[in-house]
């Protein structure tokens, strides 16, 4: 079973406030339930956030709501060492966390706690569970253990099985208000005069937009948006881009392409269908699941198809429409 911690953040994010509020005060009441789902879009800090629960929930002397970060449980933990909490995640992108981690928690929450105090898993991303992991974490969510807690981080909570979900209190994060990310980071970055072009390409996501500083991917989402929009005035044709796409990563590039063509429909663009704009969204969402699949891939037929029909749905001129909307969408 995989023992690690991520660094830790000192404290939540602003925008986390109300969920912080309502789980400290369950803890204050000793009310806190035995399963969590932090659940949201991706980049919004559910992990970092399930983190500094796990820090609070272990803390033997918490001081103002937060874990003190002093006593031996709080050293143990800042050390990425503490008996008393795992961390579950997949090897790598797109793997599955598989049955024998979650049957190891078994043992691990048949132990007594080494401090004394509560036992913490985090399960992170949520969906990386396979059905039989999902199954056997079921069983555990159905015969809880006394002061036992597991977080379940996910940013596709549909991916989840229903009795899984049913069985966790859900806390939600959702993506926050523009002004609020602004703030956070031109506080951070004083200096920079792009801060709003980064929450617009970070889709209001204040980590992904934080990601954008200081790497490559601000360039390359403006050449990726470029590409789009030469794309719908036919100054590129569908096989040149595709080329181009399959070199992004698939599910942060596939990510574009969705808010892209929200905004485009928010912005009051005129596009063939709404029906082929929806269906486009559809196929979207199904590419996005097997670019998360350990699955082999031929990206470059499945950025051809997208192009294609990315194309179909921004045709203007009315001579050029289809007949009928088209079948591969």
């Amino acid at each position: 079973m995989q023992k690690t911690i991520h660094d830790t953040v000192v404290s939540i994010f602003p925008w986390q406030g109300l969920q912080w509020g309502q789980l400290n005060s369950q803890i204050e009441l000793n009310q806190l339930p035995h399963a969590i789902s932090l659940v949201g879009p991706s980049h919004v800090g559910k992990e970092q956030f399930s983190v500094i629960l796990a820090q609070r929930v272990l803390c033997v002397t918490p001081l103002g709501g937060y874990a003190c970060g002093h006593c031996k449980s709080c050293s143990l933990f800042l050390a990425g060492n503490h008996p008393d909490l795992v961390q579950l995640q997949p090897d790598s992108r797109g793997k599955a966390i598989r049955v024998d981690s979650i049957r190891d928690l078994n043992t691990f929450f048949g132990h007594t706690s080494q401090q004394g105090g509560w036992k913490v898993v985090i399960i992170n991303p949520a969906e990386s569970l396979n059905n039989n992991a999902a199954n056997a974490l079921l069983k555990n969510l159905e015969e809880p253990r006394e002061k036992t807690l597991i977080l379940l981080v996910s940013h596709d909570p549909g991916r989840l099985m229903v009795t899984i979900k049913s069985r966790c209190q859900a806390v939600r994060f959702p993506v926050p208000i523009f002004v609020e990310v602004q703030l956070w980071l031109s506080k951070k970055y004083p200096d920079r005069n792009d801060i709003d072009e980064l929450i617009q390409y970070a889709n209001g996501r204040p980590l992904m937009a934080l990601s954008l500083i200081g790497s490559d991917l601000l360039v390359t989402r403006r050449k990726f948006d470029d590409l789009l929009n030469n794309l719908t005035a036919g100054s590129i044709s569908p096989i040149i881009a595709a080329e181009i796409c399959k070199e992004i990563d698939p599910c942060m590039s596939l990510d574009w392409l969705y808010y892209k063509l929200a905004a485009e429909i928010k912005s009051g663009i005129k596009i063939t269908s709404p029906i082929l704009s929806f269906r486009y969204m559809d196929k979207l969402a199904q590419s996005r699941l097997l670019a998360t699949s350990p699955a082999n891939l031929n990206l470059l037929l499945i950025w051809e198809e997208l192009l294609i029909n990315w194309k179909q749905i921004f045709i203007t001129n009315k001579s050029k429409l289809p007949q009928k909307p088209s079948s591969n969408i």
